[in-house]
């Protein structure tokens, strides 16, 4: 008879539920995430016995006309029943408890807990007759054999660990489990199962298989699966009568086999495709399975045994309904032999059950002739708000980054309201609003607040520069929004039609750019917005996502387009940028990574899972800083979010770049100059310094003199070679400091012939956009950080400037000299960028009579001659820099000299449009003048 689904019934609310029965088969008991437990007389009863045991109830079981329950206060709860009245606490746990088992052939409880913990326990209390303690990570199930011999746990570590009882050790170890670190982010429970009459087999699931492991030798011995199970199997449970076996997905398939035969029974779809979070069989042996979901909602499958339920099993019964099946399977097998040896021959059967999608004979016989079924595919990622917590929280953060906190609290009579709190009161005062619309997504900046909601969809901001200004904007009725973001100087959204939408901070419609996937997530900084969305559907555990960069500049839009690295089976936790405005993502592995714009890679900026004491502990990302070199974060100890009361305390984590054997003093100095040159980080130059000659000192004690010299070679800096080359001589390394002194000449011989003969390519590379720095980073250290060498440097020390001639003699003494610090540029700028520095000096603008190039002279010619003299007017730099800046004077003098040369209408003309990105509208009119 073919297996039946029940209509489902609401039980609890959404969440995690748990189902058992009473050890007569009359009642079926539900606990859920409301904490109700509810006694129902069947799946058809519209009046259930409810009583309340706190806030959450995660287990339930069934033992000796008592109720044991697991309460929000990590206690294992006795009850009387039916009376429910309290009957004591059999044990305590320090994290949620996450299962309770038991089984009429033993005398205990088994327990497991998120705090790493396993134990059994008397039925009365008291001490545990047995905790195991060797988990890394929360367990998720337990199971006793019914001889009470061994028990096995299955741990969010990844491991299925077999326990002996008596000598309390670990005899058998099975990698199967999904690694995760809390239990409510685990979608397969990995609940486990022993053959509950004799306990010779030992089931688990592992992906999409059930496994029977022999007690004995602990050899795999049967596999159970089928053709139509397309994702991971979540739990598995033998019947009271141990005969058959049943196994859930996380999409909510069901499906019943016989142990013996192997055969599929029949396999029943969630009608919502849920995830199954507890199944129980009815003790009454007449094939009756309850089973919960994650939405909260009961359901029930009846003739699991192949029998009507509603007939207790019988000898004669069992018998007569054996032989019917057995005759009509060598029925069905010799029609199909037959359609197979005949090719012309077409079966009615087979085209209907091909068209109408049903169950084929094919797909009830044993494993073994099973054809192997496909890989699953994982589900892509939903789209997501960064720094935020999941919207069915009655009290949320909607966001928290380096502005401010954006709160969302829900009443039980469905209002709801949001509070705005600013880390800075001097920016703007706290508020308070009436969430009527629904908002879902909040994102906030030093200028606006941006809200949205989803159905109907709708984009509200609030201005915070002076009297607040609000502002709104309607979807059109076929999008939605799916996250939205907000930055100084822009509001942008994404909708489910794929389009980005960008507005200004009051309201201004500034774009609509189309996305190549379905997004993910967006963030942003300044004028520039980041856009992550899904480049193809996933594979077996990996999500491909893609990232575009967005900038904009006055009425020009860029974008770049990058893939987004993430670690193997993860997905993206976090996106945002540091406080300078280099984009960062962080995935569920822990792993904290940062783009860089100029070079175009990503970086592994942090392993921040390594800060975690216990295996269940999570990371909540607020912000990064790349001057102090920290990450904000907040320490989610056993769960995935933070709270909002007690309001969480936000701590600093320094950043540490992955490098190899970071134990030892070696690595540790590696990583400090390899992050120190990649990111903005406010060191000093001296700091740096000293790190490097410590590294130079550990490769000569440890008599790599190679090593050593490479290292010098691939700083650069000549102002550390004298220190490094003197430490080599106390040492005793005479040839090692012969080279160094060496090596400083070498590099100046090897910029001179550099420049001279790359003059002709300098003069082309104004008109590329694709050379962010040229010359000036040219033989310069590739680990020391120019940008603090350049700060340093360019502090001039107070002297008297002297007066140089002019060509029509008279200058100005008291004429200020212009600032030499170069500007920082926002790392994700894409506009042009040309060579000229900022802070060429005035008198290099000016034409000098010394220093005007005679007609036709080269660079190299004209260096020559005026060495002197740049030499008195530049006494501190050095020859290399020496040079760098005669090549910026000599091209900055032909320019003026050249400007004012006549031109054709035709290449004013172009030029004006060539050169569009670098001059205002008005300049590009200037030779146009009659």
């Amino acid at each position: 008879m073919k297996i039946e689904s029940k209509p489902l019934r609401y039980a609890h609310a959404e969440g995690h539920t748990d189902v058992c029965f009473s050890e007569d088969g009359q009642h079926i008991i539900t606990c859920g995430h409301d904490g109700d437990v509810r006694i129902w007389l069947g799946i058809e009863d519209d009046d259930p016995n409810s009583h309340c045991v706190g806030e959450s109830a995660l287990a339930v079981c069934f033992k000796d006309k008592r109720l044991y329950v697991a309460n929000d206060n990590h206690a294992v709860q006795a009850y009387t029943f039916p009376a429910f009245d309290k009957d004591g606490i059999v044990t305590r746990f320090t994290a949620p408890v996450t299962q309770i088992m038991s089984s009429p052939q033993i005398e205990v409880l088994g327990c497991c807990s998120e705090n790493m913990e396993a134990k059994i326990c008397n039925l009365e209390g008291g001490a545990p007759l047995f905790v195991m303690m060797e988990h890394k990570g929360p367990v998720l199930s337990v199971a006793i054999c019914p001889h009470m011999k061994y028990a096995a746990t299955a741990c969010g570590d990844g491991v299925l660990r077999i326990w002996d009882i008596d000598t309390q050790k670990v005899v058998k170890e099975v990698t199967c489990v999904p690694k995760i670190n809390t239990f409510y982010a685990a979608k397969v429970l990995c609940r486990i199962s022993f053959e509950p009459s004799e306990g010779k087999y030992l089931a688990y699931p592992n992906n999409r298989e059930i496994i029977l492991l022999d007690s004995e030798s602990w050899g795999q011995r049967l596999t159970f699966t089928h053709s139509l199970i397309k994702c991971a199997i979540s739990q598995c449970i033998f019947s009271p009568c141990g005969q058959y076996i049943a196994g859930s997905t996380v999409a909510g398939q069901i499906a019943v086999w016989e142990v013996q035969s192997g055969t599929c029974m029949g396999i029943i779809e969630h009608p919502t495709s849920h995830n199954v979070s507890a199944m129980a069989w009815s003790p009454k042996g007449n094939g009756v399975l309850a089973y919960c979901d994650i939405a909260g909602q009961l359901g029930m499958l009846v003739n699991c045994y192949g029998q009507d339920s509603n007939k207790v099993n019988g000898d004669s019964e069992d018998i007569e309904m054996v032989e019917k099946d057995d005759n009509d399977d060598l029925v069905e097998n010799l029609i199909h032999n037959y359609e197979s040896d005949d090719d012309n021959a077409i079966s009615l059967e087979k085209i209907k059950n091909e068209t109408l999608g049903l169950q084929t004979e094919q797909d009830s016989r044993p494993q073994s002739r099973l054809a192997a079924p496909a890989p699953s595919a994982v589900p892509p990622q939903p789209p997501f708000q960064p720094s935020s917590t999941p919207a069915h929280l009655e009290h949320r953060y909607m966001c928290w980054n380096d502005v401010g906190i954006v709160r969302c609290h829900t009443a039980e009579n469905g209002e709801s309201s949001i509070d705005i709190e600013f880390h800075d009161s001097s920016l703007h005062h706290g508020i308070n609003l009436n969430n009527y619309l629904n908002h879902t997504m909040a994102s906030l900046s030093s200028t606006v607040l941006a809200l949205a909601c989803e159905t109907p969809s709708k984009l509200v901001c609030i201005s915070l520069m002076g009297s607040s200004k609000e502002w709104s904007v309607s979807m059109p009725d076929t999008e939605e929004i799916l996250c939205v973001t907000a930055t100084s100087a822009l509001v942008a959204c994404a909708t489910d039609a794929r389009l980005l939408r960008l507005f200004t901070t009051m309201g201004t419609q500034r774009q609509v750019i189309s996305l190549p996937g379905p997004a993910v997530a967006l963030s942003g900084f300044n004028t520039t917005v980041m856009a992550v969305y899904h480049t193809t559907d996933p594979r077996l555990s990996d999500q491909h996502l893609a990232m575009d960069i967005i900038a904009l500049n006055g009425r020009q839009v860029r974008s770049k387009t990058v893939h987004l690295p993430l670690t193997p089976g993860s997905k993206l936790a976090w996106l945002g940028c540091t406080d300078v405005g280099s984009p960062c993502t962080y995935d569920t592995a822990g792993i904290l990574r940062l783009y860089d714009i100029a070079s175009g890679i990503w970086m592994p900026l942090c392993d921040i899972s390594t800060h975690s004491k216990g295996a269940s502990d999570t990371w909540f990302i607020v912000s990064i800083s790349e001057p102090m070199q920290t990450v904000r974060v907040i320490l989610c100890r056993g769960t995935s979010y933070p709270l909002t009361v007690p309001r969480p305390i936000v701590t600093e984590i320094p950043l540490q770049i992955p490098l190899c054997e970071l134990d030892t003093e070696k690595s540790q100095y590696e990583e400090q100059l390899v992050r120190w040159a990649h990111t903005n980080a406010d060191v000093e130059v001296k700091t740096a310094r000293e790190t490097a000659l410590k590294l130079f000192a550990l490769a000569c004690r440890s008599e790599i003199e190679q090593r050593a010299l490479e290292l010098m070679e691939l700083l650069k800096d000549e102002k550390l070679l004298p220190l490094a080359a003197k430490y080599a001589s106390r040492l005793g390394r005479m040839h090692l400091a012969d080279k160094l002194s060496d090596l400083a000449d070498r590099w100046q011989t090897e910029a001179d012939k550099l420049n001279v003969a790359q003059n002709s390519h300098f003069q082309e590379l104004e008109t590329q956009e694709t050379y962010d720095v040229t010359q000036d980073d040219m033989n310069s250290s590739i680990i020391i950080p120019q940008r603090i060498k350049k700060k340093v440097e360019s502090v001039v020390p107070i002297k008297p400037v002297p007066i140089k001639s002019s060509p029509m003699g008279k200058r100005n003494p008291f004429r200020k000299q212009q600032d030499t610090v170069k500007s920082i540029q926002n790392p994700l700028s894409l506009t042009d960028r040309t060579l000229v520095e900022v802070h060429t000096t005035p008198e290099t603008m000016e034409n000098n009579d010394p220093l005007t190039p005679l007609e036709g002279e080269t660079f190299v010619l004209w260096f020559s001659r005026n060495k002197s003299t740049l030499e008195e007017q530049h006494p501190e730099l050095t020859p290399s820099e020496l040079t760098r800046q005669g090549v910026r004077m000599f091209k900055s003098i032909q320019n003026v000299t050249e400007g004012p040369q006549k031109r054709k209408l035709e290449d004013s003309t172009d030029a004006s449009v060539t050169n569009a990105s670098k001059q205002s509208k008005l300049s590009s009119f200037a030779f146009q003048k009659k």
